[in-house]
């Protein structure tokens, strides 16, 4: 029997989750309470009914939350026989902000102050997110995007050893980025705005694509980053580190640092399962 215990953000997409497991076949059970895991999973195994079996874990757990950690270390020494999996969903606080704003929902913790929520929420799930075998962040992933990952969690095509890289572009004259780990300033690179054959188009497209292609620093460029992120990647992988959001930064957002991620993501997209791109300014 599989039991994936899956916890998270409020706002950060567990009720997408639990739908697209039950869509797989799964048998959902949501906000159980902490203390009644053990005889739950007992049941199961007696019954010998449900082979797939998810568990929603989260802050509405309130009191019972510092046991969480315990209880689940209990069943998995009591239960050699289980695969049992941690799913924690995160965002960006503010598409957490966003998405409270768009639906008017009140959070669990502070109903006045949602910020203020979600940070208490941040602190008191921190050793949940700390023991997860999947961290998956939902900021910049549509509700289809997410039932995807859910399938491959569920089909394992996702190993819980594995290192989720975002790859983001984006304009400085636009701010920059929050949440990044690292950040190329690539407008070092001459400029295809200034060119009024490209001035409107984006990395994306092949003018613009031959064009950068066929500078000289381009390549260097790429070969040297390759080579960096490649070594980085692994070495944050024996690290433990579960996410890592690599930036590509142009004037405009447009042109330089849309093809530069996009190369990087074409890349890297064969040797990491869970791997995302964004273009945060190309339509600005």
């Amino acid at each position: 029997m599989r039991i994936i215990f899956v916890s998270g953000l409020s706002g950060a997409g567990k009720t997408v989750f639990i739908k697209a497991l039950e869509d797989l076949g799964f048998y959902c059970v949501d906000n159980l309470p902490v203390p009644l895991l053990n005889d739950f999973v007992k049941i199961l195994k007696e019954r010998n009914s449900f082979h797939n079996v998810c568990v929603v874990i989260d802050v509405r757990e309130k009191v019972f939350l510092g046991e969480i950690d315990e209880e689940i270390a209990r069943i998995r020494k009591a239960n050699k026989d289980l695969n049992i999996q941690i799913v924690f969903l995160d965002a960006r606080d503010d598409i957490l902000l966003r998405r409270y704003s768009e639906t008017r929902r009140k959070h669990p913790i502070d109903i006045y102050d949602i910020q203020k929520g979600i940070d208490e929420e941040r602190y008191l799930l921190r050793k949940i997110r700390r023991n997860a075998d999947f961290i998956i962040d939902t900021s910049d992933l549509s509700p289809h995007q997410l039932s995807k990952k859910v399938e491959e969690i569920a089909f394992g095509k996702i190993s819980g050893s594995r290192l989720s890289i975002k790859i983001l572009s984006f304009g400085y004259k636009f701010g920059i980025p929050k949440d990044v780990d690292i950040i190329f300033d690539v407008r070092f690179i001459e400029n295809p705005y200034y060119n009024p054959l490209l001035k409107d188009k984006n990395g994306k497209e092949k003018d613009v694509i031959d064009f950068l292609k066929n500078l000289k620093e381009t390549s260097i460029f790429l070969e040297k980053i390759k080579d960096l992120l490649s070594f980085m990647f692994e070495n944050f992988i024996l690290q433990d580190k579960s996410l890592v959001t690599i930036a590509f930064g142009c004037t405009g957002g447009r042109h330089r640092s849309v093809f530069f991620a996009e190369e990087i993501y074409s890349f890297f997209k064969d040797k990491y399962n869970d791997i995302v791109i964004t273009h945060r300014d190309i339509y600005h």
